[in-house]
């Protein structure tokens, strides 16, 4: 798998699926529902920028460069800042 998909496009679909949620009609899931799923979404993708902070650590303590990790941990943040700002 190459460093980019990795590391950038599989993160990418939490904010994606946040983004999409938004933009599904009511009528589909209902409220409640889709508030359930987008809060599902958005703890996943916490706990995923958890772990990709501590690989990152992990790699930085090895000697290794860490910037792709601190990429991959800065983008499931992204699901949170859009709950709490402008999709909210």
């Amino acid at each position: 798998m190459s460093t980019l998909l990795r590391h950038v496009a599989l993160p990418a679909v939490a904010p994606l699926a946040v983004i999409g949620l938004y933009f599904t009609p009511v009528l589909l899931f209902g409220c409640v529902n889709r508030g359930l799923i987008a809060l599902a979404v958005v703890l996943l993708s916490a706990a995923a920028a958890f772990v990709t902070i501590g690989m990152g650590f992990r790699a930085r303590a090895r000697g290794r460069p860490s910037g792709w990790w601190i990429i991959s941990a800065l983008i499931p943040t992204l699901p949170l800042v859009l709950i709490l700002g402008p999709l909210g």
